[in-house]
């Protein structure tokens, strides 16, 4: 297949660059995910599938990013699964990132295909990363058959990022702005943030834009409460 192997990515790397400037680093929250992905394609046998699930903002995307590099695979959105054919499907004959499997369990017609889709890949060189919001054991499903392949494929939590992360990519991320921050600052921050990847790199986009913008070099307690306040009015005049 020609196929580079996850491993020989930066995973071990506490720094990961993720779809384009995002920072994705690896914590508590997040190893075991990574660890599953880094154990493809040996690791997965004797099944043709993983999992990873979390919720909106915990770094699902990042990670599948990683891998459909490696794996040279195609992304599948629930909408996009949901209107392909079983003969469709396959006739890809490639790994695949099916998101949002969350969406398509419950729905008889839907689960046929994966069922299909899984049962091919057994006999195939290919692999299937499934994303969901939820854990395969709290899905309902129409099939008991996908139920039990679903239920003991290998599959791993990512939970919203914790403090120590969190503070580790924000000096990362103002570092590489040449911005300093000090630890109350940080502090400041993390008890006022949402506890997200996206909620994180929003606030340290507007950070950015406002130091620029006062010609600051440094990010103090004061720089953050007036850039939470404008975001804060801005979501206000939104609503």
């Amino acid at each position: 297949m020609g196929l580079k192997p996850f491993t020989q990515l930066p995973l071990d790397l506490e720094f990961l660059p993720a779809l384009g400037r995002d920072d994705f680093m690896v914590g508590a929250c997040n190893q075991a995910a990574v660890h599953v992905l880094e154990s493809w394609p040996n690791g997965w046998d004797p099944y043709p599938c993983a999992i990873i699930y979390g919720p909106h903002g915990c770094g699902k995307s990042h990670l599948a990013h990683m891998w459909q590099i490696a794996a040279q695979a195609r992304l599948i959105t629930a909408g996009e699964f949901a209107s392909m054919t079983p003969e469709h499907l396959l006739d890809l004959k490639q790994n695949v990132i099916i998101d949002q499997l969350e969406l398509l369990i419950g729905d008889k017609e839907c689960e046929e295909k994966i069922f299909h889709l899984y049962n091919f890949y057994l006999t195939q060189p290919f692999f299937i990363l499934a994303l969901s919001h939820c854990s395969p054991m709290q899905l309902e499903f129409e099939l008991c058959d996908l139920q039990s392949r679903l239920r003991s494929v290998r599959s791993a939590e990512i939970n919203p990022p914790d403090d120590e992360l969190l503070a580790q990519v924000i000096v990362k991320r103002l570092s590489d702005q040449n911005l300093k921050i000090d630890a109350a600052t940080i502090d400041y921050i993390l008890t006022r943030m949402e506890r997200s990847w996206e909620a994180l790199n929003q606030l340290m986009d507007a950070i950015r834009l406002y130091a620029t913008a006062k010609q600051r070099g440094e990010v103090t307690k004061l720089l953050v409460r007036d850039v939470l306040l404008s975001v804060a009015q801005n979501i206000a005049k939104t609503e």
